[in-house]
């Protein structure tokens, strides 16, 4: 996650949802996926609005520009916490006192 005063970048998300507010059309990204769009660890997540189109739009012919996205983050405390579930079927002992 990005620290406090920060703006948070991709480095700082593990999926990015892009939604058309034309159409409607819907798609979760990973940030690797956004390299053909010239996006890079570094770019900060408010800067993609500019950068995303609707394919489908452009396709129909319409501009396609107008984009929401929202940013999926994940801390290091639930990535463990996952990994976990995923091995053990369950969580750690810690975890259950907290």
């Amino acid at each position: 996650m990005a620290l406090a005063g920060k703006e948070a970048t991709i480095a700082d998300v593990v999926s990015i949802a892009v939604e058309c507010i034309d159409c409607g059309r819907n798609r979760w990204w990973k940030p690797a996926e956004l390299k053909r769009h010239g996006v890079r660890p570094e770019t900060p997540l408010a800067a993609l609005s500019g950068r995303l189109i609707c394919k489908a739009c452009r396709a129909d012919g319409l501009p396609g520009a107008a984009v929401s996205i929202q940013a999926a983050f994940i801390d290091d405390r639930q990535r463990a916490l996952a990994e976990a579930r995923m091995l053990n079927g369950r969580e750690p002992e810690q975890s259950r006192r907290a």
